[in-house]
């Protein structure tokens, strides 16, 4: 029966993926009631990580279905809290930075592969209803992305130390050579390039092909992560040796400030439309996508997640990358079919 003796409150974060971590503020839970207190996502039962009459710890189980959080003893059944889990639009994948979100609204990832390791179709694009369609360009360990003005897709290779363009989905033409071990790259919207080499350099590339050392940072154990602002602003992320990490914001002069410190292997990041940065790390004990306003200063997790790679936004979609998948969610509850 539904009862008023157990009501949900409040979820914190307001989305997340399944094996992420949330937060239910809720009232009499009875959690002393090992056998029979249940948090339920739509009908599958959730993991307890702690609990008391209050306040609700859990790791979110994968259950696409559910439209809501369901607490439950064997003396009451709490209403409905409405809270619908990000979906796996499809698996097997490997990216290893952040996808892109083509013109015809597909899904752009990769299976990059181990270093030095050629894999057949390494370039995989993903249809709104999870189909996915591979090509087999010849780059071996593609690794970031990124479309240009024209909807060109432009592909870097950690193997190479190249970065290439795929024109049409047909075409393979090099752009720029001697990067380092290229990781995330991005377009800013005067047409330039940059291209994140993790041993510690950041290039920019001209739309004639010329190419120069922007930036110079610690350099990343795994790789750099590259977002541009609509004041073409670079953002980078990048994990290093250290237990701590920084969001670094580079002006258009190449002037590197550290926004941020105190993250945890933090990796993708992508803007809102309204322009806050969502970047995908661990902070304060907590993981998934954090939201950083340039305006305040603030950081707020945003979805609850394990550790990501990377994420794309569309719109009111959101694209979530780990590093056999890609997901998609909607922000604050407004959940429809994407078909």
């Amino acid at each position: 029966m539904i009862s008023a003796s157990i009501v949900v409150q409040t979820v914190t974060p307001s989305l997340g993926v399944p094996g992420g971590e949330i937060e239910i503020r809720c009232r009499g839970f009875r959690p002393d009631l090992p056998y029979s207190a249940q948090v339920l996502l739509g009908n599958v039962r959730a993991e307890i990580i702690s609990a008391s009459e209050e306040l609700i710890n859990i790791r979110l189980p994968d259950s696409p279905q559910a439209l809501g959080i369901t607490l439950k003893t064997s003396e009451n059944t709490s209403a409905v809290f409405p809270f619908s889990p990000a979906r796996r639009l499809a698996g097997g994948l490997q990216p290893v930075c952040n996808p892109v979100v083509a013109s015809d609204g597909s899904i752009i990832t990769t299976i990059s592969g181990r270093r030095g390791q050629r894999v057949a179709q390494p370039l995989i694009r993903v249809t709104r209803l999870g189909e996915t369609i591979p090509y087999s360009c010849e780059v071996m360990n593609p690794t970031g992305l990124a479309l240009d003005k024209n909807g060109q897709l432009y592909i870097s290779s950690r193997n190479d130390g190249v970065v290439y363009r795929y024109t049409e989905f047909e075409q393979l033409d090099i752009v720029a050579e001697d990067v380092g071990v290229a990781c995330g790259i991005v377009f800013d919207s005067e047409g330039f390039l940059y291209v994140g080499d993790r041993s510690g350099k950041i290039y920019r590339i001209d739309e004639n092909g010329n190419k120069k050392e922007f930036a110079a940072l610690e350099p990343s154990i795994s790789a750099y992560h590259l977002a541009v602002d609509s004041l073409n602003r670079l953002y980078v992320t990048g994990p290093t040796l250290s237990l701590r990490d920084s969001l670094y914001r580079i002006s258009a002069e190449g002037k590197v400030q550290v926004l941020l410190q105190g993250l945890a292997r933090p990796q993708g990041m992508a803007f809102l439309p309204g322009g806050d940065l969502l970047l995908a790390a661990a902070y304060q004990g907590k993981k998934g996508i954090f939201r950083y306003s340039a305006d305040t200063g603030m950081l707020t997790h945003y979805i609850a997640a394990p550790i990501l790679v990377g994420l794309a936004v569309s719109g009111e979609d959101i694209f979530l990358a780990d590093n056999t998948s890609i997901f998609w969610t909607k922000p604050e509850g407004a959940f429809k079919s994407i078909s």
